[in-house]
């Protein structure tokens, strides 16, 4: 599935769901994206019931800050729906970059998919949910 299925007219990027649980994997085009369009870009998986939604920035080259503070602030909105957005970053400088802005404060960054994964099933078992 892609978002542009969720949300007509988007840019497409793959998304992949198990159960409720969603992974966006941005292309190099998230570059081109306006801020503006990357967070109605996630919310819309938000939106289509993604119980959580893990951004995974792996391919998506590069990342201004108009990108980071919409990544910011849809994080927050989606804690305050009840959900969250975790981002994946594989790059080791690029994280370093991620916690300069203080991005990691907002959301969890992990360097793989499947470290998200793992720290989300931990949080559930620790919280009684798993």
């Amino acid at each position: 599935m892609s978002v542009n299925d969720l949300n007509p007219g988007s840019s497409g990027f793959p998304v992949s769901w198990s159960g409720r649980f969603a992974v966006m994997r941005p292309t190099a085009d998230l570059a081109s994206l306006t801020a503006t369009a990357l967070a109605g870009e996630l919310c819309a998986v938000l939106d289509a019931g993604a119980a959580g939604l893990t951004v995974e920035l792996s391919s998506a080259g590069a990342c201004d800050s108009a990108s980071l503070d919409a990544l910011m602030r849809t994080a927050r909105r989606a804690r305050g729906w009840g959900s969250w957005l975790r981002l994946v970053v594989p790059d080791a400088d690029a994280r370093k970059v991620v916690r300069l802005v203080a991005l990691g404060g907002v959301m969890p960054v992990h360097a793989s998919v499947t470290a998200a994964a793992a720290a989300e099933a931990q949080e559930l078992a620790a919280a009684g949910g798993g």
